[in-house]
């Protein structure tokens, strides 16, 4: 299948205003140890980023401070983990994180994930998660939004057969328009039987503050799994 590469420019703040000095030098002395380089010509390969051979590679967009790509790393030792996140904060968290369990699972790609996709290769994802991704509710902005017609077309060529593309969101906009954008492509089918299998989480999910968070505020978190075709 053709790739559609649309580079596109992050629109927002990368760095908080109120981001620590000890943040900046944890960025500025370990970001190295796991930060994914783009290589000047061809594709990554993600194998030669670990220093053992992974059972599975699952992929996650936009992972915040970290907790749930964290967790998941430490109950999965087994399978590598590739993770991008724009905001410096959120990289800073992670990388404290990391540091601090040892994870030798993880690598992270620290700026706008579409910097990233042209680099990635077909068929090497068993699963990509992009968990509460920001909505742009404005329909002026509905391009601006991870989950897009170009979008799942790169995922469909990123993931390996029968790979998952995981969407949680508690935004009453985002999760019809995804619904809206997945029913309306050929990539993907939604394996959802009962609203059981989308009002609740899977029995091994690793939440996050923020999902617990909007809980409390009586926002409900729906969990939509696409398979692809």
């Amino acid at each position: 299948m053709e790739k559609d590469f649309k580079i596109k420019t992050f629109f927002g703040r990368r760095k908080g205003k109120g981001m620590s000095k000890a943040k900046e030098d944890l960025i500025a002395t370990r970001m190295a140890d796991f930060e994914i380089k783009l290589p000047s010509n061809g594709k990554i390969n993600f194998l030669e980023l670990f220093d053992f051979t992974p059972k599975k590679i699952i992929f996650e967009i936009g992972y915040g401070d970290g907790e749930h790509i964290v967790n998941m790393a430490l109950k999965n030792p087994d399978v590598a983990f590739i993770g991008t996140e724009v905001f410096m904060n959120g990289n800073a968290s992670i990388l404290r994180k990391i540091i601090d369990n040892n994870i030798k699972n993880i690598r992270i790609f620290p700026d706008d994930v579409n910097l990233l996709f042209p680099f990635i290769p077909d068929n090497i994802f068993d699963t990509i998660f992009v968990l509460y991704p920001d909505p742009w509710p404005k329909n002026r902005n509905e391009e601006r939004r991870m989950i897009n017609k170009n979008n799942i077309k790169l995922f469909y060529n990123f993931l390996k057969d029968s790979g998952n593309l995981f969407v949680a969101s508690d935004h009453p906009v985002y999760i019809p328009w995804t619904l809206f954008v997945m029913q309306n492509q050929d990539f993907f089918y939604w394996n959802a039987s009962k609203s059981a299998d989308f009002t609740n989480p899977p029995s091994d999910w690793e939440t996050t503050r923020y999902e617990q968070k909007a809980i409390t505020e009586n926002r409900k978190p729906i969990y939509l799994n696409f398979v692809k075709k």
